[in-house]
This record gives C-alpha cells, sequence and structure tokens, in this order.
C-alpha cells in the first residue's frame, strides 16, 4: 500500500466495501463485524488533520492518540488546539498517546498514576472524557504484559491482538498486505494502526518525507517567532530563513 491520501482513500472504501463498521475502542462489541482505526500522532498534528478530513468526507470515524510529552507540537498552543478541535468535531475521537520513557516508572501502580495525570490534563483542555490510551515505542512489558489500566482502556491490551487482526504502518512499513488481508475477508474484527505522518499527496520515499518535515520547520520557526516578536521583518526578511 503506497503512502499518499489518494491510496488511503482507495483503503478506506475497501473497507467500506467489506462492510466492516468503524468502532471505537468501547463501542466494538456492538458490531458483528467491524475495524478499528488508530492513529497515533507522532510528530504533525496538520498530517492528523488532514487524514481526518478525509475520512470525514468518507463518512469514517477513527481514533487520534495525541502525545503530551513531544518536542514536535504543543497541545496547549492555539494553532494546535484548534486542529484538534476540528478533528473532534469532524466525528473522530482523541486519545491518549503516552511515552513511558518519559517518567520513571517501575510497576503499573506508577504507570497508571503518570497516564491517569496525563489523561486528565488532556481532558481538562479538550473538554472530553479521554477513554483510550496507545503507548509511544511501547517497551518489551508493555507488550508481553497484558497490563490493566485504571479508568482507561489499554490498546495494547491482548483483547485488541488476540481478538482482533493487528495491521500497522510502523516506520513506513506494512509486514503484512494490509490491502489483500482486507480484499479476503477472512477477518471479522480489525484492529489497524495508521502514522498520519507518511501520507502525503505524491510518493516519496522516508528520506523525502522526513527531510520535507525538518525543511517545513524553518518557516513554521519564523512564523511562531513572528507572532511573539514585534516588527520581526524588519529584522530578518522570510526570504532569508528559506534555503
Amino acid at each position: 500500500m503506497k503512502f499518499t491520501f489518494a491510496q488511503y482513500e482507495i483503503f478506506l472504501d475497501l473497507l467500506k466495501s467489506k462492510n466492516y463498521a468503524f468502532s471505537g475502542y468501547s463501542q466494538y462489541p456492538q458490531s458483528e463485524k467491524c475495524v478499528i482505526l488508530r492513529h497515533d500522532i507522532d510528530f504533525s498534528l496538520r498530517k492528523a488533520l488532514e487524514l481526518a478530513r478525509i475520512e470525514n468526507a468518507k463518512d469514517v470515524r477513527a481514533t487520534y492518540f495525541v502525545l503530551l510529552s513531544t518536542n514536535f507540537y504543543n497541545v496547549f498552543s492555539r494553532g494546535s488546539y484548534e486542529m484538534l478541535m476540528e478533528v473532534m468535531d469532524l466525528g473522530h475521537s482523541i486519545g491518549l498517546h503516552f511515552d513511558e520513557k518519559r517518567y520513571d516508572i517501575v510497576d503499573s501502580k506508577s504507570l497508571n498514576l503518570y497516564i491517569n495525570n496525563e489523561k486528565h490534563i488532556l481532558e481538562e483542555l479538550l473538554g472530553e472524557s479521554i477513554t483510550a490510551v496507545s503507548m509511544h515505542r511501547p517497551s518489551k512489558w508493555i507488550l508481553e504484559s497484558n497490563v490493566k489500566l485504571e479508568g482507561i482502556i489499554n490498546t495494547y491490551s491482548d483483547c485488541f491482538f488476540k481478538d482482533f487482526k493487528y495491521l500497522s504502518d510502523s516506520r513506513m512499513l506494512w509486514r503484512e498486505d494490509v490491502l489483500g488481508i482486507i480484499e479476503k475477508d477472512q477477518h471479522d474484527r480489525l484492529h489497524i494502526l495508521t502514522h498520519p505522518f507518511w501520507y502525503s499527496d505524491n510518493e516519496e520515499t522516508m528520506e523525502e518525507k522526513l527531510v520535507g518535515f525538518i525543511d517545513s520547520s524553518r518557516p513554521e520557526r519564523y512564523a511562531q517567532i513572528k507572532e511573539n516578536f514585534r516588527n520581526l521583518e524588519e529584522i530578518i526578511s522570510f526570504s532569508k530563513i528559506i534555503y
């Protein structure tokens, strides 16, 4: 499967043609045949919003998992907040993307403590209940221990890996033929993880995507400084920061 928006639309159309109900992590028992679409937002809220708009146009619902402990975006900034609100207005759910390496976690008690702290922060920001958490680069302990969490659904629990057929595009690599698996229609429950960062208008290599993202940081940083620095153009023109 190519990492383009056009291919992603084909992917959604195929799921719909096979009569999968698009479900959240709490609602799936209501459907005999369903797919949970999970999006981990590691780098770019803007890319996530692009996927959310495509899904909305197809009458598809997904869950977008947001990192609080990241240097790539700030959910409390006005621009980021407005993008998250638009994602929700498009009918999607927001979950917590949690980085266990951010904390000194020694057992399930401390894990629950830090997850619920971040859950509360995100709920206060968005004014919505956060019901599911996905782990950012999960440890072997998380992957193998079926950790029980308090008051929030663990998307890495056995249920979503054993009762569902799990498919992921991590590191821009589908380890199985996702379109072929959907086409064969052999699984009544699918759990599909994508990372919005990898999808774009045109086909690009991983290197091209990463270089493009790095290059885009220059005009974005200029715009951020301009919002907080009077008469920035008199000191440095926008043209000077473009390669």
